[in-house]
């Protein structure tokens, strides 16, 4: 928008625009008076420009508003996938061990193990997807590994075999067999946000507090147990730092993100509240071994005549 003085000594009023891409200078009003002339163009003008970026303004919150919620929801659905999984294996373990759950939620000691096919064909089904959610590429400097692992996903039976001989002969089993293991990287990863040193110090973390929940001489179901609350923990705190750090401004953003860190926080007492059951029915087991063990600490001070100290 301009005033521009042409032949005659006229005072115009004019505008930049684009038409059909090309700009085009449009001439409103002329008068001697520059002040006056085209006044309400000129006001019509600016109308459409504020309406303009206040439209522009509108979409980029959108904009923004969308890629906050899918950071939050990723996170979310990583800790998701890895308690479906985990859980999944757990359960299998108990019904495999003699448990079965209890219509009230409880494990208890199942007498007759008739059903266990079904469970087993049952958690089978559960565990079945359509495509696996990471992908495994085989080391690249290592020919025999590439060669047989696209011919196994290629559907020959002779390389899936020796997929499973590469994968025990190399000792792989922890690096692609191990679901938990994976859920706690890809944890880990969302929880950096890119930062390598952030990254490390979150893995060094995750690994102490997994040592310290295992103990001294942990079983294979509080091993997998262990592994569920380490991933709960790092997806209630990640969620919980999101809210702390970087709050969002919008109202319905918050509660969001506040209703994604509740079902973190209930995923993550669960797995605790799973871990300890599992501690309390070893609990027996444990104090019958101690009886026998004091049993024939008495009978043996007994025979020498010394005095047995329980």
């Amino acid at each position: 928008m301009g005033r521009e003085l042409r032949h005659g000594g006229k005072w115009y009023l004019y505008r930049n625009r684009r038409v059909n891409g090309q700009p085009r200078k449009e001439y409103l009003a002329a008068q001697n008076d520059p002040l006056v002339a085209g006044f309400g163009a000129l006001m019509a003008h600016d109308l459409d420009r504020l309406q303009r970026r206040q439209a522009k303004l509108r979409r980029l919150t959108r904009k923004h508003r969308a890629r906050f919620r899918n950071r939050v929801d990723g996170v979310l659905a990583v800790a998701r996938d890895a308690n479906a999984e985990l859980r999944t294996v757990a359960d299998g373990i108990l019904y495999a061990l003699g448990f079965h759950k209890h219509h009230r939620g409880e494990w208890r000691m199942r007498r007759d193990l008739a059903a266990l096919t079904s469970a087993i064909n049952e958690l089978q089904k559960r565990a079945a997807g359509p495509s696996p959610a990471v992908k495994y590429d085989a080391p690249a400097g290592d020919a025999e590994a590439v060669e047989v692992f696209a011919k196994a996903r290629a559907g020959d039976p002779g390389a899936i075999e020796k997929v499973h001989a590469l994968v025990r002969d190399r000792k792989w089993v922890t690096w692609i067999g191990d679901l938990g293991r994976q859920a706690t990287h890809q944890l880990v990863h969302a929880a950096g946000g890119g930062d390598p040193v952030w990254k490390a110090g979150i893995a060094e973390k995750a690994n102490a507090l997994r040592q310290e929940l295992l103990g001294d001489r942990p079983t294979v179901l509080e091993e997998v147990l262990a592994r569920r609350v380490v991933n709960g923990w790092l997806a209630t705190h990640a969620l919980e730092l999101e809210l702390t750090v970087r709050p969002p401004s919008a109202p319905r953003d918050r509660a969001h993100l506040d209703a994604a860190l509740t079902r973190a926080q209930t995923r993550l007492s669960e797995a605790v509240r799973e871990l300890a059951r599992v501690r309390r029915l070893q609990t027996p087991t444990i104090l019958a071994q101690l009886n026998v063990a004091a049993s024939q600490t008495v009978v043996n001070g007994s025979g020498s005549g010394a005095t047995a100290q329980v």
